[in-house]
């Protein structure tokens, strides 16, 4: 049996010794596409930056595969918020993407014709090529991510990990990343999102983990997007209602 892509047992955060992610467990099965939702502030972006040794971690333990993370960290993509990203850097869509080949191309070596071309291949992909040579903060929110996407491709990951990638975006890269997400798993790989609109979650997503603070309930889809397992994690919100009902109504008719 394989182990999970990841495993996180116990895990707690501080941010000045206030908990922003309390106990959690979670287990990621392997060749999934697997979502974290929950509501603002409860710890999603702060668990996925945790588990990634971004930020330290009070408790807990993490594998990858069942190994610790610098063993297998090459096997690991990583697309953070767009928020988080200085896009006044003065550096082009293709140099962001070849970032994502510093591992073969090393700190002092020059890049080569073929590492240009993997790069230029992973914008092809996403359907940003023709702006290859652009500086990064000219591109609006929805190219951006695209190029970061396309510096995760580059990367041949066997695990994507993903923070927020549909928010602020058009509908274009919506397509694009939701196509991207099942090729990937078609090819025999997890992919592991940030999300926060409960509508889309039956049609992009598997598998799911409730994440309040603390993990709430993790599993397949089916088992975990009910309408006691949100209202537990959102709490009895009148405003969240009509997102439920439209949720729950779209994942009874992909069951059908």
């Amino acid at each position: 049996m394989k182990a999970p892509v990841l495993e996180a047992n116990h895990m707690t955060v501080c941010y000045d010794k206030k908990p922003a992610v309390w106990e959690a467990s979670m287990s990621v099965p392997a060749g999934c596409l697997a979502g974290i939702i929950g509501p603002n502030g409860a710890g999603k972006s702060t668990f996925l930056k945790a588990v990634l040794g971004i930020i330290p971690r009070t408790s807990g333990s993490v594998s990858f595969f069942g190994e610790p993370y610098k063993k297998v960290k090459q096997r690991v993509a990583y697309v953070p918020q767009r928020e988080s990203v200085d896009w006044d850097y003065p550096i082009s869509a293709r140099e962001v993407v070849l970032m994502g080949l510093y591992k073969s191309i090393g700190l002092f070596r020059r890049k080569t014709k073929e590492h240009v071309l993997q790069a230029e291949e992973a914008l092809d992909r996403v359907g940003m090529l023709d702006y290859a040579g652009r500086q990064i903060g000219e591109l609006s929110g929805g190219q951006q991510q695209r190029v970061f996407l396309a510096r995760a491709l580059v990367q041949k990951a066997d695990l994507y990990m993903m923070d927020e990638p549909f928010a602020g975006i058009d509908a274009t890269t919506e397509k694009v990343i939701l196509e991207l997400m099942q090729e990937l798993k078609q090819n025999g790989s997890t992919v592991l999102c940030v999300h926060h609109d409960l509508p889309t979650v039956a049609d992009y997503f598997d598998h799911l983990s409730l994440l309040n603070l603390h993990v709430v309930a993790s599993g397949p889809i089916d088992e975990v997007f009910t309408k006691e397992q949100l209202m537990k994690c959102y709490g009895g919100r009148l405003e969240l209602l009509t997102k439920l009902t439209e949720s729950l109504g779209r994942l009874e008719a992909l069951k059908a």
